[in-house]
């Protein structure tokens, strides 16, 4: 895998697929289209008022590639079919879901992707560092941490964290058989 910086501000997520791709983003770019591009929320500034690029398209890109996608949440969430409780008027609270006894092992499991895999880490930048809480994504493959903002470095959640990004999904790339 190689850093590829992101050709706009906004397009993190599209240049972390391409890297994991193996493709430039330039060419992922224009597999999507320019829908991306599309004012959306005309009250924010640029990019935040575009559409912006939404995971499932890049997926479609990464089948088409013959890759299978797989996400793997740091922390599944999991709540009645209902939101709301039709009798109290009460919201209901989601459930984490624990892969064992303790929220460690879901850190483990979250780990063990991102150290022996290849795919997208996607989350959140710390929103004091901007105006807006922002989503971002990073590429990783085997251990190292590829950000399209930034660099190359090892992955670590004091490393992530050091650059201010919250990672909550690691889409596992693995390669399939095209059909």
């Amino acid at each position: 895998m190689k850093l590829q910086k992101s050709p706009e501000l906004g397009l993190c997520v599209l240049t972390s697929f391409a890297m994991a791709l193996n493709i430039p983003a330039e060419v992922l770019l224009e597999r999507i289209g320019d829908r991306w591009r599309t004012l959306a929320f005309p009250n924010l500034p640029i990019p935040y008022c575009w559409r912006g690029v939404h995971i499932q398209e890049l997926i479609l890109v990464a089948l088409n590639q013959g890759y299978a996608v797989t996400p793997i949440e740091l922390m599944p969430q999991t709540g009645p079919p209902q939101a709301i409780d039709p009798v109290t008027r009460v919201a209901y609270q989601d459930v984490i879901v624990f892969h064992g006894p303790t929220e460690t092992t879901n850190w483990d499991i979250f780990r063990n992707v991102i150290m022996s895999c290849s795919g997208v880490l996607t989350g959140v930048m710390a929103p004091h560092l901007t105006r807006y809480q922002r989503g971002h994504a990073v590429a990783f493959e085997k251990g190292v941490i590829f950000d399209p903002s930034d660099s190359a470095y090892m992955y670590s959640v004091q490393q992530c964290e050091a650059r201010n990004f919250y990672a909550n999904c690691a889409w596992r790339f693995d390669k399939r058989e095209v059909l």
